[in-house]
């Protein structure tokens, strides 16, 4: 009788430690804490179609590597996304060069940049978006023999620029600067901000 006794109080044992008995004490997994890594930029530009027709438009702007990269525009509408690794600089110009002969005539050009910018965390996945930055939106008419001037204006005015830190505060509404101050600058990216303004940026 004594042992099977001993044999029903092993099984009622084994049964309450598989079941984990009523100890609850075990801690939830715990959520990885969401770190501040990356930097989504969108970059974009639209120019005149009149503006293809006399010039050769070409885009920089600074790429996934945080190398300066250019493009050449084939449509009056051009667009790239780009991922930086924090700390990041983020920049884009539009520079365009008088094609070789233009016929007399009276032309239609404008230009304009934009870029636009979100903060990623370790997933790649959208903490918190930044800011749209555009350059002014240029626009005029002018007959052929003016054409030169406009461009060079085009070049020192459609640009934009700026460095991130990579120290910030995440918080579900703001992201605030870190130790570094994030102050705009055109240091090191290799894009200009001559002619360009604080209220364009």
């Amino acid at each position: 009788m004594k042992y099977i006794k001993l044999i029903s109080a092993f099984v009622a044992a084994l049964i309450f430690v598989s079941c984990g008995g009523s100890d609850n004490s075990e801690s939830e997994p715990q959520t990885p804490a969401k770190e501040l890594t990356s930097l989504k930029v969108d970059y974009s530009a639209t120019v005149s179609q009149h503006l293809l027709d006399v010039a050769t438009v070409t885009v920089r702007y600074v790429g996934d590597n945080g190398q300066v990269a250019s493009e050449q525009m084939s449509s009056t509408t051009w667009a790239k996304s780009v991922t930086i690794t924090l700390p990041a600089k983020a920049g884009m110009s539009i520079q365009p060069t008088l094609k070789g002969s233009v016929t007399d005539g009276e032309y239609t050009l404008s230009a304009k940049g934009q870029m636009s910018y979100s903060w990623l965390d370790q997933y790649n996945q959208p903490l918190k978006a930044g800011l749209t930055e555009n350059t002014p939106d240029l626009e005029a008419k002018f007959f052929a023999s003016g054409l030169g001037q406009y461009l060079g204006a085009i070049s020192a005015n459609c640009q934009l620029a700026r460095n991130f830190a990579k120290d910030y505060t995440v918080s579900e509404t703001t992201i605030a600067w870190g130790a570094n101050t994030g102050d705009d600058s055109t240091q090191s990216t290799g894009i200009a901000t001559d002619g360009a303004t604080d209220e364009n940026r």
